[in-house]
């Protein structure tokens, strides 16, 4: 493997352009670009070859706009060289910038799992429909009023940051698992890897040992699997007729199982530089999430010992007494009920609803 840094003179806020971090792919260029935000900065990939294409655009700020266009030019070429983006999943930080690359005269192939494709194209609206969900899944849950209304000015805010850093899209190709993504000697293929979002996708190339890997698994991160309502109808496989809901860390527990004994020699993914020891990290990443599956399990083990039911919110609270944070309290209260799913996917749990609609949980 062959890694190394170039910083363009004068644009040393945008980060450094990594090179040819796969020594038998010299066309693939790993590029750094700024976030406002905790992650600080999300990797995109250029791949030059017929069409040049990037995977993964960052988002839709002047910041991250320059620093794509600075790196483009320290590699020969301008934004509106860019002639196919392949999106790994639905997320402002990985296609936020799409239309604004359009809007520089690129003529764009933009592909995206077809999960994922009706989000790109509606992206407003989804997130907006997103918020307005959020409520009615957490109090089902259990949280009181006082905690719904924070959620909600929490929610506010979120709304307000996704709508300024990624923009609605139109999308060509509707990508599924097992498809090829082609160049003219050699080519990817689509892994579809639900979890972190419903259409979330890894690109592998066997020959040369590697696999980006998006979101999925990361370096010195480990990803949230999403959790909301997908409709507002009842399932009709659903004995006490729940709200349809994509459970994510479901989907993604199942994804890392499948990922496990892998025979990369490294992943690119979308945070956290190469990582070289993949296995390792692959099961680093399963190993988080079962952690925290047997806590809670413990948790309610020890309940249904004294014959005791228990809300997800009463359980959030007793395992996170300290959150403080509005941002943890929603992620650990999400990370919660998709554990729950977990367990009673498993068979571990049973869910009941009382009469006022909320619903209840037991070990059984």
């Amino acid at each position: 493997m062959q890694v190394w840094t170039r910083l363009r003179a004068g644009t040393a806020a945008s980060g450094p352009l990594v090179r040819q971090p796969v020594s038998d792919r010299p066309q693939i260029h790993l590029i750094e670009l700024p976030l406002e935000w905790a992650q600080g900065q999300v990797q995109v990939y250029l791949i030059e070859g017929q069409p040049l294409t990037l995977i993964d655009t960052g988002v839709r700020t002047e910041a991250s706009l320059a620093a794509l266009s600075a790196a483009l030019d320290s590699l020969g070429y301008a934004i509106r060289d860019i002639e196919r983006v392949i999106v790994t999943h639905a997320h402002r930080d990985h296609f936020g910038a799409v239309a604004a690359i359009r809007a520089t005269g690129a003529s764009l192939e933009v592909c995206v799992h077809e999960a994922d494709a009706d989000r790109l194209e509606n992206f407003e609206a989804f997130v907006r429909a997103r918020r307005e969900r959020l409520l009615p899944l957490v109090s089902a849950y259990g949280v009181p009023e006082d905690h719904l209304r924070v959620f909600e000015q929490e929610n506010d805010e979120l709304l307000a940051l996704e709508l300024s850093e990624g923009e609605s899209t139109s999308v060509d190709r509707r990508l599924r698992n097992g498809d090829r993504i082609e160049w003219k000697d050699w080519g990817l293929r689509v892994l579809h890897a639900p979890g972190h979002t419903p259409g979330h996708i890894m690109l592998e190339d066997a020959e040369a040992g590697f696999l980006f890997t998006g979101d999925q698994v990361m370096g010195q991160a480990i990803p949230y699997a999403e959790n909301f309502y997908d409709r507002g109808l009842p399932d009709p496989r659903d004995a006490l007729r729940r709200p349809s809901r994509f459970r994510g860390l479901i989907e993604m527990r199942r994804t890392l199982r499948q990922l496990r004994g892998r025979r990369d020699k490294i992943l690119l993914p979308g945070y956290g530089g190469v990582i070289a020891r993949a296995d390792r990290t692959i099961r680093d990443t399963l190993l988080h999430y079962d952690v925290r599956l047997q806590r809670i399990d413990r948790g309610l083990r020890h309940l249904a010992a004294m014959g005791q039911t228990v809300t997800a919110f009463e359980l959030w609270k007793a395992l996170y007494p300290s959150d403080e944070s509005l941002s943890d309290a929603r992620s650990h209260l999400l990370l919660l009920i998709g554990a729950l799913d977990c367990l009673e996917e498993d068979g571990h749990l049973v869910t009941e609803r009382r009469a006022d609609g909320i619903l209840t949980h037991h070990h059984r």
